[in-house]
């Protein structure tokens, strides 16, 4: 059965709130000859008799009965649907999912995603920290609204919506043997120490594969973990050194005077940057897109600050 033509419905249902084709022309103000009408072509187009023509009006059948149960419910459904969408546009209703890498959770919480969820109370907001590779196929394939990636590569889905630097640096405790250099460290000092990394497929184990190729060099992780919280007191606690990126990933420990980062001798850790990535001309909802912006305002606070010289 074909769906029911909605403006022969709306002449239904006041026929039906009635009881008269003169209520429902008064109330629509029409002729009550358009009424009949359109009663008459809703039943050929159901095929079905939907009133007893009595003398003191029309009374409904079953078959109206049902119909007019059909109709109230659209009715009420496209109301909530109505005020569903409203209720997005005010941001009082909606999901948004934030892929990153991991070491820009905490900044994002407290500078942007926080305010933002005590501006919004009634949104739903996600944030998973995941390797480089994950951040560009959540984004790419539409599982994630929002990435915020450590130096990807380039992908024809993604949209690179902003960037600020964010070149590899050597994070080492303050009273490292390191810190007694006053220029920047070679690759090849960085095999003389315990070295720690994360694993492969996040964006810094990415351009220290990088470093190996163009230098001919292999550094062997002594300590490996996601967690660039771990990698910190690996650090803190150790002779041992890792790379990060430049900014907020040790910025607490870095101002607190526990550890130093310090700057490379090469050119890949020299260019690599954080990058505020979309999927490639995904229309986002008023929530994510809100977000997306505010990120885009304030992505310079994540880039570069500086190292600490004892």
């Amino acid at each position: 059965m074909r769906e029911p033509s909605h403006s022969r419905l709306r002449y239904f249902e006041a026929v039906c709130r009635h009881g008269t084709i003169r209520g429902a022309a008064d109330q629509l103000n029409t002729a009550p000859s358009v009424i009949t009408r359109q009663i008459a072509l809703l039943e050929t187009e159901l095929g079905l008799k939907l009133f007893e023509r009595q003398a003191r009006g029309m009374k409904l059948n079953d078959a109206a009965a049902h119909l007019l149960d059909y109709w109230r419910s659209c009715q009420a459904h496209r109301q909530q649907l109505s005020e569903r969408l409203e209720a997005i546009e005010r941001l009082d209703e909606g999901h948004v999912r934030i892929v990153l890498s991991e070491g820009y959770v905490d900044h994002l919480i407290e500078h942007i995603v926080g305010p933002f969820c005590a501006q919004h109370p009634k949104l739903s907001i996600a944030i998973d920290p995941l390797p480089v590779l994950d951040i560009m196929n959540q984004v790419g394939e539409d599982a994630a609204h929002i990435g915020l990636a450590y130096n990807p590569q380039a992908d024809p889905r993604i949209q690179f919506v902003a960037s600020v630097p964010a070149p590899a640096r050597l994070l080492v405790r303050v009273d490292h043997p390191l810190t007694r250099q006053r220029r920047p460290i070679t690759v090849g000092q960085l095999a003389e120490f315990p070295f720690a990394s994360m694993p492969r497929g996040y964006g810094v184990s990415q351009l220290i594969d990088a470093l190996e190729y163009s230098e001919h060099v292999k550094l062997r992780p002594t300590f490996i973990s996601s967690s660039v919280l771990a990698l910190r007191r690996y650090v803190r606690a150790t002779q041992g050194v890792a790379i990060l990126g430049a900014g907020v990933a040790a910025a607490t420990e870095v101002a607190r005077g526990e550890v130093v980062m310090l700057d490379i001798d090469h050119a890949i850790c020299a260019k690599a940057k954080l990058r505020l990535i979309a999927r490639r001309a995904r229309p986002l909802s008023p929530a994510a897109a809100r977000l997306l912006s505010n990120m885009r305002s304030r992505l310079a606070s994540f880039g570069i600050t500086p190292g600490r010289l004892p």
